[in-house]
């Protein structure tokens, strides 16, 4: 028997051995909307951030979500750690895939997968070729 009377989507009355919603497209609209998957993936990531030290674990940056990622540092990379990946998978598939990674900021990120862009030799190099 059902704990709840109404769909917690639209209201109708539940029947029979429905829990919470009273279809298939109620239970899809409460959760596999836009805006349920970008809730359910922010939610995510600032708990895996907290999880990971809540900063850049190379520079200490700490103050915007948005600017903190997870880097790979393992070649055995099953899936990206974007907010689609954060919402749509297991919070064990994440777990996993983020025990491969350490939380840096998007600073440090492009530093770490550009090494031989770093602007000192360049503007050297640049500096010498003017003359």
């Amino acid at each position: 028997m059902n704990s709840v009377s109404n769909c917690i989507a639209c209201g109708n009355r539940l029947i029979g051995k429905q829990v919470k919603y009273c279809s298939v497209a109620c239970k899809n609209k409460a959760l596999q909307s836009y805006p349920a998957q970008k809730r359910r993936g922010l939610t995510r990531k600032l708990e895996l951030v907290r999880t990971f030290g809540g900063s850049c674990s190379i520079c200490g940056y700490n103050n915007n979500l948005a600017a903190l990622t997870f880097h790979h540092i393992s070649e055995d990379k099953n899936f990206k750690l974007d907010m689609r990946s954060l919402s749509n998978r297991t919070m064990q598939a994440v777990l996993a895939e983020c025990e491969k990674c350490i939380l840096v900021c998007h600073n440090c990120h492009a530093e770490l997968h550009n090494p031989h862009l770093d602007l000192a030799p360049l503007l050297n190099e640049a500096g010498r070729s003017d003359r």
